[in-house]
């Protein structure tokens, strides 16, 4: 499968979602500084799920970049992944209208769940095809990112998801620091060959 058509469709995707984001953000009525105080809980939603989908696109770019092939099993990974990412304007816009209740939190946490589980998938596919075609280096890179590991330790999934289980009973609005915390310490943190790449 070519892998160009895959990034490009991925790309075009991501594209469409970011921008659906930020046409969910309401225009105050009021010419006033004051009156866009009401629509800030949705700013701190978009800016976490910008800051979500940049860094997740990163790290694809970076799988991508370095995978010799694209499977069958491989595509449909990325496609289940894509699903879930584009959910993500919906769960955003409800959170921003209504960022302390427990119903529009889960359905955060739901699609959140979702497009870790579609990720994970994605990129061990990615890495073990790699190995199995004989492209050794390419499965090390992958298996090296930051982000593989932390998804691949069913001990950091689990204590996540048990604090996660907690936030969203007691307090489900913290739901998007746990994630701003996941992005700065896993997300971000990427291979250092990255920016190597195409030099």
């Amino acid at each position: 499968m070519n892998k160009g058509r895959i990034e490009a469709f991925t790309d075009a995707i991501i594209a469409i979602v970011l921008t659906i984001m930020i046409l969910e953000f309401k225009v105050p009525e009021s010419t006033k500084l004051s009156a866009i105080l009401p629509q800030l809980p949705y700013v701190v939603s978009y800016m976490i799920g910008y800051l979500f989908i940049g860094t997740a696109w990163y790290n694809h770019h970076y799988m991508f970049s370095k995978t010799k092939l694209v499977t069958q099993r491989v595509f449909w990974a990325n496609l289940a992944w894509m699903f879930a990412t584009s959910f993500l304007p919906v769960a955003t816009a409800w959170i921003g209208e209504h960022i302390n209740s427990r119903g529009p939190q889960i359905f955060y946490a739901i699609i959140y769940g979702l497009w870790s589980a579609a990720y994970m998938l994605l990129s061990y596919y990615i890495a073990d095809d790699n190995e199995k075609a004989g492209h050794k280096s390419v499965a090390e890179s992958i298996r090296s990112m930051k982000i593989y590991r932390y998804m691949m330790s069913w001990k950091n999934m689990l204590l996540f998801y048990i604090v996660l289980v907690v936030v969203l009973i007691y307090m489900p609005a913290l739901q998007l620091l746990l994630v701003i915390l996941q992005i700065l310490f896993v997300g971000s943190r990427f291979n250092k060959d990255s920016d190597k790449l195409f030099n």
